[in-house]
């Protein structure tokens, strides 16, 4: 149980530093794809737009990732908790990466 939510938290504090720490400065070597993209293109890339989504996707994520966990810690049996709970993480990325497809 400990180590379940000693997981949990950094992977929580994980997102959380992503969300705050990536910017407009430091995409250009943190971004993948947006780090190899030649200078014509990094021009035309909406970033701004593509941070806000980014910044808000991640900072979502950590609160998510902590929460859900408790949830299914609450009403499943902790092997089954890790999995829905890994799957859950699994399942948000797709989600992020079909709507960074906009961008």
């Amino acid at each position: 149980m400990f180590g379940f939510f000693l997981s949990v938290g950094f992977v929580g504090l994980l997102y959380l530093a992503i969300g705050f720490f990536i910017n407009k400065n430091n995409a250009r070597y943190l971004l993948a794809g947006y780090n190899t993209m030649d200078e014509e293109k990094r021009q035309k890339f909406p970033i701004d737009d593509y941070l806000v989504f980014f910044k808000k996707f991640f900072i979502g994520m950590s609160f998510f990732s902590f929460l859900s966990a408790i949830f299914l810690f609450l009403l499943l049996a902790q092997d089954v908790a890790v999995l829905i709970w890994a799957a859950l993480q699994v399942i948000s990325h797709f989600f992020f990466i079909i709507q960074s497809l906009k961008y």
